[in-house]
């Protein structure tokens, strides 16, 4: 199975998210896992040290991060700004939609 990850709350739980992503790893049938960082989420991911080490620990080929470009757009970020591990889209909401159609379950938080 496939996931996609909908990260877009300004108040990011580093918790939550990890224990998800850990819960869905442990599953054998997971392919992979996609977070999509969008909306006030994305500055909160760049001003939170503890979560953006946290994603690094987590990284495995099956886990992408994705990082909206119009958000980054909107809250006047730079490349430079994101972290190495995380891809630039254009659009989380497309970005999410395409990983939807494409199969992934859907997970909101």
């Amino acid at each position: 199975m496939k996931y996609v990850i909908q990260v877009a709350n300004g108040t990011i739980m580093p918790g939550l998210l990890m224990n998800v992503i850990k819960n869905i790893t442990a599953i054998s049938e997971t392919e992979e896992i996609n977070v999509v960082v969008f909306g006030p989420a994305v500055v909160s991911l760049l001003h939170h040290s503890q979560l953006k080490a946290q994603l690094r620990a987590v990284l495995s080929p099956k886990v992408n991060v994705f990082v909206c470009r119009n958000a980054m757009n909107m809250f006047e970020l730079k490349e430079l700004d994101i972290p190495d591990y995380a891809r630039i889209v254009p659009a989380g909401v497309e970005k999410i939609a395409k990983l939807t159609k494409e199969g992934c379950v859907y997970i909101a938080l």
